[in-house]
């Protein structure tokens, strides 16, 4: 083979740098199998050669090249201005140098393994996708940024007070209209300089109005800028100021031109415009028509963090006799004082608004759950039911609240209003002072957390709390290698309940402490008792919230735990999910290798949907990788499922960790994973999550699947 071969020139031309001649030749081979152009250098510098005169749209790197590193060769084609992305191909099994690479700006890592060829048309498509999209996207900023250029250009300066600054004499020169803005006589003073103009601006604007000129006079920087001035005659004006740049045939600013017009009468009128159109006259808030605007905004936030938006509706309860009998002018008054009461029970980034006579409305943003939306109506009945003093009248009042949630209750504002609006009628119907949630699903739920927080406490002492356990199955042997402890609550009333019904009440109330505790020490001493019976030994995975995971001393509740079920360290492993780590990554580093010094091993559950970012795997001694059962459950039809759990696994192979799928339900699913070197998994192929006894049998008679 020639030291340097090529293809015909090609934008999607894959530039192979490798010295190994038979290996370069199978690559070579494989890619144009695909139908890819490619071509081949031995050495770095045959490389740099090539990209001289040639074009590639990616490079295949071998780390080790006769003349120097990969690494070194990508450092000095960046120095070159050469963009090009590239994959890292190396021998060696080395974690530590995949996340080097990667950092470097690697498209990917490959290791010249049995599977290498194998692989190598998957890593060039997604490297070359990943390229082309990126390229789309800086010819779309550049498209942008032109069409701004010419906007600008486009907009003719306005005519009012016109100026000009010599640059390089230090003249100024100011027309008579620009004079009277300022409230000076046309001329006087006749001589002007930069520095007694600046002393004419409002001392909050000065600093930025002096940044904007020089910028232009030292980098020919044209400006648009408002800012206030002291006008002699007239006070504080506001004024707009716009100036342009002119070089001299070397590039250098030799004037600064533009003009200053006065908007104040304009910023006025359009604020009292805005306060008219937005704003209720008599309490200040925000009018139906804002209200509407902001209930829009509101639900395309919640739409993108899949959150919930809370509209409650309050109608005061008998504020028709009240302003009866004691007059419209005490009326307005009880209305002013309900508003700034109703102001202290939202946050700032909520909305509260007054639809008109006696109703008012906020809109809670950012809610991940109902309980919030119930605090906040609790809070602002308790409030409105205090006395208000009112012309020397002491006035007892209460209301009526209607909650609609989006997007249970409604997609579209003018939906959940008129929800919110029937479940404040169906709250005055219940004796008013109380409300209502508009979903008769939703005040179930409600109902349902006061009876589950009533009960919690209790059920740990009348042993109404049990645990199931899914086996955890190595593909290759059909062994089983583990299991995974999970939660279940007998309630007297409400039957059978798995833990997404209460174990978000039990982290809100710092019930999930106690009831961890007794999780752990149930799995660790179930287990040591199937070892003592002869069963063999198999790890259990006990999972830790968040909360369980910040308690102090975690580690030596573990210990204690281990040491009083007699239960080995190495028979144990913690779940953590990605999100609880990164929390507090340098305080849960010192738990977690606290834990792995105790022989206990560590998992990732969930990983993919949290947090996802490679750093901490090296830093964390992590033992185990969970694929969540999200990207499992299409995996054999979705293009992006399979593409993630391959990356994945992958990655567990490179760092040298474990890995086990989740939500295991198909043979398909089983078999694609098996293929994809993945051979831990626990999913319903293999078995539900059983009770004790049916797993103690489980493990002597083994599974079938």
């Amino acid at each position: 083979m020639n030291d340097l071969q090529l293809e015909p020139t090609n934008a999607e031309l894959v530039l192979i740098i490798e010295d190994d001649a038979g290996l370069s030749d199978l690559m070579m081979s494989v890619l144009e199998d695909e139908g890819y152009a490619s071509a081949c250098a031995t050495s770095g510098r045959q490389a740099m050669e090539l990209l001289a005169t040639r074009t590639a749209g990616l490079i295949m790197l071998d780390y080790a090249l006769p003349d120097m590193t990969g690494a070194a060769f990508i450092e000095q084609i960046r120095e070159l201005g050469c963009m090009i992305p590239f994959v890292m191909v190396t021998g060696r099994d080395d974690a530590s140098l995949a996340v080097q690479m990667m950092k470097t700006g690697a498209c990917d890592y490959m290791l010249k393994d049995t599977t290498f060829l194998d692989r190598l048309p998957a890593v060039v498509s997604r490297a070359l996708n990943d390229a082309r999209i990126r390229e789309r996207l800086q010819r779309a900023e550049m498209s942008l940024r032109q069409s701004e250029r010419r906007l600008a250009r486009a907009q003719k300066i306005a005519r009012m007070g016109s100026w000009e600054w010599n640059v390089v004499t230090g003249e100024i020169y100011w027309s008579d209209e620009l004079y009277r803005i300022f409230g000076f006589a046309p001329r006087e003073p006749a001589v002007i300089d930069m520095e007694w103009i600046f002393g004419l601006v409002n001392p909050t604007d000065m600093a930025a109005f002096r940044k904007v000129m020089l910028a232009a006079a030292k980098n020919a920087q044209p400006f648009n800028i408002v800012y206030r001035i002291n006008s002699l005659t007239d006070g504080e004006v506001v004024v707009n100021s716009q100036g342009e740049v002119e070089c001299d045939s070397s590039g250098n600013v030799v004037l600064v031109s533009g003009t200053t017009l006065d908007i104040t009468a304009r910023i006025r009128a359009e604020s009292e415009i805005q306060q008219l159109i937005n704003y209720d006259t008599l309490t200040g808030l925000p009018n139906r028509s804002l209200l509407h605007d902001r209930l829009k905004l509101a639900i395309a936030q919640a739409a993108r963090e899949h959150n919930l938006v809370g509209v409650l509706l309050l109608d005061l309860d008998r504020f028709k006799s009240i302003n009866e009998t004691l007059g419209h002018r005490a009326g307005d008054k009880l209305l002013k004082t309900v508003a700034k009461r109703l102001s202290a029970c939202v946050r700032e980034s909520d909305t509260l608004a007054r639809l008109g006579g006696d109703e008012f409305v906020t809109i809670l943003i950012g809610v991940s759950s109902e309980d919030g939306i119930t605090t906040v109506a609790k809070k602002v009945l308790a409030l409105i039911a205090e006395p208000m003093y009112i012309d020397g009248h002491e006035i007892y009042t209460s209301g009526s609240i209607g909650i609609a949630v989006y997007p249970m209750d409604g997609e579209d504002g003018h939906t959940l209003l008129k929800h919110a609006d029937l479940a404040m009628y169906q709250a005055k119907e219940q004796d008013r002072n109380n409300f209502q949630f508009f979903s008769r699903e939703m005040n179930t739920k409600v109902l349902e957390r006061m009876m589950l927080e009533t009960s919690m406490r209790k059920a740990l002492d009348r042993e109404e709390f049990f645990l199931v356990y899914q086996p955890q199955v190595d593909v290759r042997s059909g062994r089983i290698i583990g299991m995974e402890a999970l939660l279940r609550w007998q309630h007297p009333d409400m039957g059978l309940l798995g833990p997404d019904k209460f174990i978000y009440l039990a982290e809100d109330n710092g019930f999930i402490i106690p009831l961890g505790e007794w999780v752990l020490r149930a799995a660790c001493k179930q287990n040591k008792a199937w070892q003592d019976a002869g069963l063999t030994p198999v790890r259990v995975a006990v999972n830790l919230s968040s909360k369980q995971f910040g308690q102090q001393r975690l580690d030596e509740m573990i210990a204690s735990v281990l040491m009083d079920t007699g239960l080995e360290p190495q028979w144990l492993e913690v779940e953590i999910t990605e999100s609880a780590i990164m929390k507090n990554a340098e305080q849960n580093a010192t738990i977690l290798h606290k834990l792995k010094e105790m022989g206990i091993a560590l998992a990732i559950d969930d990983f993919g949907t949290g947090y996802s970012s490679l750093s901490y795997l090296k830093h964390f001694p992590i033992t185990r990788l969970k694929i969540d059962r999200s990207f499992v459950r299409d995996i054999t039809t979705n293009p992006d499922d399979a593409a993630i759990a391959e990356i994945i696994i992958a990655m567990a192979q490179t760092l040298k960790l474990n890995v086990i799928a989740e939500g295991v339900e198909t043979r398909p699913q089983m078999e694609f994973l098996s293929f994809h070197n993945c051979v831990e998994m626990q999913g319903y192929l293999f078995s539900r999550p059983v009770p004790a006894e049916e797993f103690a049998r489980l493990l002597r008679e083994g599974l079938k699947y």
